[in-house]
């Protein structure tokens, strides 16, 4: 019994999807179109994103956005409630997914670490959240593993409108990556860079021409 347990835990890990939240707009960089198909070395966010995704999940991945926006992709799933935020669009991936566990990123992070992704898929085990924790204490939500237990706390926050991701973690099993264990595969945690302003736009465009953050 114990070991069929083990075998269903271990298929259950296998069969990871990547959920990518594109919700975001980019008017605060000084344009109109959403953040995700900005172009960043002639390429655009979102799909810098998946090109890195795919070394873990292969073609399991779901886009959280306006499916009319993003035409071309396999999967597109719209937000399932009428607030904006993090937490909706976390529930409305999880929701859609075949995938008992689910690797959550933003659109707008180019730099993800493959080595770190791998590193928390590995530390999945029994946990519902496995979530990056560095600079004293500062956790990012947008570069987690989500299972789907989460989906029934989420759901009641969400209608309470308790809107922190924080206030779900009481309910759940974490695991913490700390800082030293992030150091190892991502010194300078780029793999948490996203681009929100325009000078974080120019800045990773400067790190790319470097080659810093390979």
């Amino acid at each position: 019994m114990i070991y069929n347990m083990k075998i269903k835990k271990n298929k259950e890990i296998s069969r990871l999807t990547a959920i990518i939240l594109a919700g975001g707009k980019s008017s605060r960089i000084g344009s109109d179109k959403d953040k995700a198909i900005l172009k960043l070395n002639g390429k655009r966010l979102i799909d810098i994103v998946i090109s890195k995704l795919k070394h873990i999940v292969g073609d399991n991945i779901i886009i959280v956005g306006s499916p009319e926006k993003y035409p071309s992709y396999k999967q597109v799933v719209p937000d399932l409630f009428n607030q904006r935020g993090l937490l909706v669009g976390l529930y409305s991936g999880l929701k859609a997914s075949a995938s008992w566990y689910n690797l959550v990123v933003g659109c707008d992070m180019p730099f993800l670490k493959v080595e770190l992704l791998q590193y928390m898929r590995e530390k999945i085990d029994s946990n519902d959240i496995i979530i990056p924790r560095y600079n004293k204490g500062y956790i990012e939500p947008l570069c987690a593993i989500y299972s789907k237990k989460c989906l029934e706390i989420i759901e009641k926050n969400i209608q309470f409108g308790v809107l922190s991701v924080r206030k779900i973690f009481p309910h759940l099993r974490i695991k913490f990556i700390e800082e030293e264990e992030i150091k190892r595969f991502d010194p300078k945690f780029y793999s948490f860079f996203n681009v929100n302003f325009k000078h974080d736009f120019r800045k990773a465009e400067e790190l790319i021409k470097k080659k810093e953050t390979e």
